[in-house]
């Protein structure tokens, strides 16, 4: 069975410095450079091998994608040829970017550390919670579909109320991810998780309970890998290497090297669950049945430069 999953990681620069993102940190993902994604014919070529593979899903990710000059060229390609298009950003520079990449994707993610100016600037090493505020208004003026992606941890999760306020009032969804490290989810005790599920109820909250319970039960085992990446997932790095099982894991066992111990990567591990037949899956399936019910519609597209209202 094919991937139906690309995460091109089209970029490893980046405008801000996450205090639990791995990237930035990392001098092996810092070496690359914009210029290695910038093999335009390179990339059609390769997204036209991927669709002739099966893959149905580009995500677009990084680093930070929006510094790519070329990447309403790349989305093109891709919507050309009929990939479902999500794409990352922290939404720093969108509002620059935003009419030349107006309707390409899919769903534009934008993330979210905590929904308040003072702690996500502090997690994010740079003022930008501003900008977020402004790309998510700017989003929806364009009649994109946008989702807030709020990384939760321990401290975070505090705000989880919050962050459903600043997410309806601008009538987006709201995604809730646990954050990748075990050791930001240890304060997620029975009272967390019992609180994270009262959310997902909301229309406006997005959550795999199986992403939930996954992060409960402590991650990844190496004994009894649940990671299904190879499987699930094609990673394509900024130079078009593909490389596996997953980007954290290039040529390892799948699920069984000390780094996919407590393993929590969801890029990865969620489409995992498509596959098997456990707990996961059966949560997984009913996740997205009970998500797609209270999704909302994209926003009526605002009339481009030169289009008169009708």
């Amino acid at each position: 069975m094919n991937p139906r999953i690309c995460n091109f990681y089209i970029t490893f620069q980046c405008n801000d410095t996450c205090e639990f993102c791995q990237v930035w940190q990392s001098s092996g993902y810092s070496s690359y450079d914009l210029r290695a994604s910038e093999d335009k014919q390179g990339i059609g070529i390769k997204l036209e091998e991927l669709k002739k593979r099966g893959i149905q899903i580009l995500n677009i990710d990084g680093g930070e994608p929006l510094l790519v000059e070329h990447l309403p060229r790349v989305i093109e390609k891709a919507k050309e040829l009929g990939i479902f298009i999500r794409l990352f950003t922290n939404g720093i520079v969108y509002p620059d970017r935003a009419k030349e990449l107006r309707g390409l994707s899919d769903e534009i993610c934008f993330a979210m550390d905590y929904p308040s100016a003072d702690a996500h600037d502090r997690s994010r090493g740079i003022e930008s919670f501003s900008e977020l505020i402004s790309s998510l208004k700017t989003a929806r003026e364009l009649g994109e579909k946008a989702i807030l992606f709020f990384t939760m941890t321990r401290d975070s999760v505090l705000y989880l109320p919050e962050a459903v306020e600043l997410a309806e009032k601008h009538g987006t969804i709201l995604q809730l991810n646990p954050v990748y490290d075990f050791n930001g989810t240890q304060g997620f005790d029975k009272d967390t998780v019992r609180h994270i599920r009262y959310f997902f109820k909301r229309k406006s909250v997005r959550l795999d309970m199986a992403v939930l319970e996954f992060a409960r039960n402590r991650g990844n085992s190496v004994l009894l890998p649940r990671c299904r990446a190879s499987q699930a997932v094609l990673t394509l790095l900024p130079d078009l290497k593909e490389v596996g099982p997953c980007l954290y894991n290039q040529g390892g066992r799948q699920g069984r090297e000390d780094i996919c111990s407590s393993c929590m990567r969801w890029p990865y591990i969620e489409p995992s669950f498509e596959m098997g037949f456990d707990k996961y899956r059966m949560l997984h399936i009913y996740s997205k049945w009970y998500n797609s019910k209270k999704l909302t519609p994209r926003p009526p597209l605002l009339p481009r430069e030169g289009q008169q209202r009708g």
